[in-house]
């Protein structure tokens, strides 16, 4: 069934993949378009656009042909959706419509979305919980980190990092999944010669000053950790827009 939804997700899940979500334009149900479990595809960069132009993108609607509802707690938001259909374009909401829309889905803290406790401030376990996206309003965004990181498995990757304190007037320490976001820096210093230091404190700055508004998801578990859905930022959206009205379309 044909069904609109609007965008306020689209996140990096290992190049060229990523992940879309949202809510139903008609009933403001949470929703996460996945291609079909048995076909072991996923939704790709191609599926942001349509004759090069970005059609799926945040605070978009678009519609999309939907098949069924599936579940896997806690990611009980995914929809399989048919892969033959593209997505359409309906509209884009306007910056006030936008806050509006942020408000209207604001949940009280980052321990107040999932349904289950937070795991040493970092993950869910797998099969606990109802919910795995949510958005809240940070009290304070203290630190944006933007650089390489070494990981336990001794390879160095590009990571992007948010310190805040929410409602709940908890500290966190999360990655940075949102597309744009990461597209931005990236762009900042290969098109723009900015230092990885000038990002983050420019960054820090500015996000410091602003109300800033974070969409909060789940990973899925995998193999090194098939019992833990750790928590990420999916979205980072501030007001005035740190991105000055631009899209991921102004930085690939």
């Amino acid at each position: 069934m044909k069904r609109s939804m609007i965008v306020t997700d689209v996140t990096r899940m290992g190049a060229p993949g990523v992940c879309v979500a949202g809510f139903f334009a008609d009933d403001g149900t949470a929703v996460r378009p996945v291609m079909p479990y048995r076909s072991h595809e996923r939704v790709t960069e191609g599926f942001l656009w349509k004759d090069d132009r970005l059609v799926v993108m945040p605070f978009a609607e678009v519609r999309l042909e939907f098949l069924r509802r599936v579940s896997d707690p806690p990611h009980t938001e995914d929809w399989e959706i048919d892969p033959r259909y593209r997505p359409e374009a309906v509209r884009v909401l306007s910056m006030e419509e936008r806050r509006d829309f942020l408000r209207n889905h604001l949940d009280d803290s980052v321990g107040a979305i999932f349904g289950a406790p937070i795991q040493g401030d970092k993950y869910i376990r797998k099969g606990d919980g109802h919910r795995s996206l949510g958005t809240i309003l940070t009290r304070q965004v203290s630190e944006i980190r933007y650089g390489h990181r070494e990981y336990s498995d001794g390879v160095a990757k590009w990571d992007y990092r948010i310190w805040f304190t929410d409602y709940a007037d908890r500290e966190y320490s999360l990655a940075i999944t949102d597309l744009t976001f990461r597209t931005a820096c990236d762009y900042l210093i290969t098109h723009k010669e900015w230092s990885v230091g000038k990002v983050s404190e420019w960054l820090t700055g500015f996000l410091g000053e602003r109300d800033v508004y974070l969409r909060i998801g789940l990973a899925r578990a995998w193999e090194k950790y098939p019992d833990r859905c750790y928590i990420q930022v999916t979205g980072v959206y501030s007001f005035p827009d740190y991105l000055g009205g631009k899209t991921l379309a102004d930085f690939v």
